[in-house]
């Protein structure tokens, strides 16, 4: 549009260009404005793709089968996109009646295969280090979905960690990054 208006205006009379001075500052400023719009919009929406953080807020059932855990914490997913992404989180883990508290991390994730896409949730699966009481346990098979722009779950392997997080997902919720 910029570029019309320019020879529109190199085509007229010295007054007529004279009269359209001010109409083409308006072009040009609004041509501007709208451009760095859609670059800050484009620059948002690649950074909400490559990374996201949040928090970790979960009930996880007991060896019965019943909700028995509270978890909270925090987690990052850096560099979604490439074929080595980074997925850390670190959570408190605490019964019901507000006994046994202690803490997890989850580290060194590896990503297998590609990431399946399904509607509005991407699945990343692979392996990562779980703490637990006994120590550290590597090649935990994970599974991690973002399900839209808010929400995230996490599976971890109950064969792997003796159903220390229950026989449901890990729930939380997305915050990301602008």
């Amino acid at each position: 549009m910029f570029i019309n208006d320019c020879a529109a205006v190199f085509l007229m009379t010295p007054k007529k260009q004279a009269l359209m001075t001010k109409p083409l500052i308006v072009i040009v400023v609004a041509d501007t404005a709208a451009m760095m719009t859609f670059f800050s919009i484009a620059s948002m929406v690649s950074a909400q793709q490559s990374q996201s953080s949040g928090t970790i807020a979960s009930l996880q059932n007991g060896k019965d089968g019943k909700p028995a855990w509270i978890l909270s914490g925090a987690w990052d997913f850096k560099n979604v996109n490439s074929s080595s992404p980074t997925f850390n989180a670190t959570f408190n883990m605490v019964m019901l009646n507000g006994s046994a508290p202690h803490k997890h991390n989850i580290t060194d994730f590896k990503m297998t295969g590609s990431p399946t896409k399904k509607n509005i949730a991407s699945t990343y699966n692979g392996t990562a280090t779980v703490t637990l009481k006994k120590g550290p346990v590597s090649g935990v098979p994970i599974s991690i979905k973002l399900m839209g722009p808010v929400a995230m779950s996490l599976w971890i392997d109950p064969t792997k960690t003796e159903s220390h997080f229950g026989d449901t997902p890990i729930y939380g919720a997305q915050h990301r990054v602008k």
